[in-house]
């Protein structure tokens, strides 16, 4: 379990490929690994993967290995890997963000901003099959109160606090998704558990020009439908362009040379605007 609570000198080593040398963020030594995609980083706008679906350390041929390549050449670049060398920030902010992968990789997401990058993308630093990370199909409390919960809550009010004391956070848009929510009603698994649920889940936005302390919405009493102001997806991604100054009459032309529009059948969401 990687978001196990860690001293700063001590380490997680995975199983590297032969072509990448190990980066270190803080005392953790991260490496590319075969175990499919592990990182997401994206610098002035271009999307970085870290590692693609590496089988057996060999590369996949084609497209694929070309932006593995260019994911590398980004890594590599002296300023990058200065952003991600989180051991240059006092011990005291380190800690304020937890002492965790996640919260250690928020705190490298702030640098990265700072030194320029346009787009960065933080994932949980747990994966595997069902019931791993925030997968709760058993043990769900037991799991959130000791193992999920501590670790996110100290990145992410770390991260947001960090940037409003640095007069960061209205330029930054800090947006906290999932594909889906969890059952309102436990299962009969072990320990209780919350099945995969479409109907009605959160996010959290932050910065950005979002306004603060507000709750867009309402679900019934359970959590299990939406009663009140319901939000699509597509609504989220047209309000997350808007603030970055994307107009969403934007066309774009796909391969057979048809245009596009960006965001087909959405609206801003005034309510979530400062």
């Amino acid at each position: 379990m990687l978001n196990q609570v860690a001293g700063p000198m001590e380490q997680f080593v995975v199983k590297p490929l032969s072509w990448v040398p190990t980066l270190n963020l803080g005392g953790y030594d991260l490496t590319l690994t075969n175990a499919g995609l592990w990182m997401l980083i994206a610098v002035a706008g271009v999307t970085l993967f870290l590692s693609l679906g590496m089988a057996r350390g060999a590369l996949v041929p084609g497209r694929f290995q070309s932006m593995a390549e260019m994911a590398y050449e980004f890594i590599a670049n002296p300023k990058i890997r200065e952003a991600l060398d989180v051991q240059r920030e006092p011990l005291a902010i380190r800690e304020k963000y937890g002492m965790t992968v996640l919260g250690q990789a928020s705190l490298a997401a702030r640098r990265l901003v700072e030194g320029g990058s346009k787009f960065v993308t933080v994932f949980w630093d747990e994966f595997g099959l069902a019931g791993s990370g925030w997968d709760t199909h058993w043990e769900h409390y037991p799991r959130m109160k000791n193992e999920l919960m501590p670790g996110f809550d100290m990145a992410f009010s770390g991260l947001v606090d960090d940037l409003d004391q640095r007069g960061m956070l209205d330029e930054t848009l800090v947006v906290v998704l999932s594909e889906h929510g969890r059952t309102p009603k436990m299962n009969n698994a072990k320990g209780g558990g919350r099945d995969h649920w479409s109907q009605a889940y959160s996010a959290m936005f932050a910065g950005g020009g979002t306004a603060r302390g507000k709750v867009v919405g309402k679900t019934d009493s359970i959590g299990g439908t939406v009663k009140d102001r319901p939000v699509s997806p597509k609504d989220l991604l047209a309000t997350i362009y808007h603030l970055l100054g994307i107009d969403l009459e934007t066309h774009l032309v796909d391969r057979t040379q048809r245009p596009q529009i960006l965001v087909p059948d959405a609206q801003v969401v005034p309510e979530m605007l400062a």
